[in-house]
């Protein structure tokens, strides 16, 4: 499991991304397109599923780049189910081209699924649309997946638990540190989620989510 590169306030437009493939010429690939200057975001790197987790609670990303099928366990799609119940907006990249995969994929929490047989910058294409929370597939696989009658909504997916608890404090508090705190979670979780979610919500500054976080209160 390798990891590089140097954290980044939330305040920036970086993110981080966990790229996990057993494969390193892969992993090298998406580092390449998706860290400066082709990209904007700050890439780690895991080997294997139980990397991946371990590496996922220490750095806490935004998305994931994940391939499907490793040695180890957890592995596959109890590994993608896992990985989303982290709150990070995942990104399957595998070798199969079965719509029926990509379909699971997405019922265990995926919001893409790109194919290695795609074009490289569907990677990038991909995590962007995840990290709005959009459900992203190349275009021949939407149209097979929806011709299985199992293409989810295209609508954002809702916050997660932790999401919803960081947006509710900050009517309370913009201070990083003291919504950790409050949490009982990292400075970089936090941080982290923040940068997702003004991603989400299309703004630049902490201060907009405030000004969302009011709003809806008031509605």
């Amino acid at each position: 499991m390798g990891l590089t590169g140097m954290s980044t306030e939330a305040e920036t437009d970086d993110l981080t991304v966990l790229v996990v493939d057993d494969h390193a010429v892969v992993r090298s690939g998406c580092r390449r397109l998706l860290e400066p200057p082709l990209g904007r975001f700050r890439v780690v790197e895991a080997s294997d599923g139980a990397g991946a987790l371990a590496l996922a609670a220490q750095e806490a990303p935004a998305a994931l780049v994940v391939d499907l099928n490793m040695a180890g366990e957890p592995n596959g799609i109890a590994l993608v189910q896992a990985l989303a119940e982290t709150g990070a907006a995942v990104v399957v990249l595998s070798m199969h081209e079965a719509p029926q995969v990509a379909a699971r994929c997405l019922e265990a929490g995926a919001l893409a699924y790109v194919s290695k047989s795609d074009e490289p910058e569907a990677v990038v294409d991909a995590v962007a649309a995840a990290l709005e929370g959009r459900v992203w597939l190349g275009r021949g696989m939407a149209l097979a997946v929806a011709a299985l009658g199992r293409m989810p909504s295209r609508e954002p997916r809702p916050l997660t638990p932790r999401e919803t608890d960081i947006m509710g404090l900050l009517a309370e508090t913009s201070d990083i540190g003291r919504i950790a705190e409050r949490l009982g979670i990292s400075y970089k979780t936090v941080a982290n989620t923040l940068v997702r979610l003004r991603n989400r919500y299309g703004v630049r500054r902490t201060a907009d989510l405030v000004r969302i976080v009011v709003r809806d209160a008031g509605a």
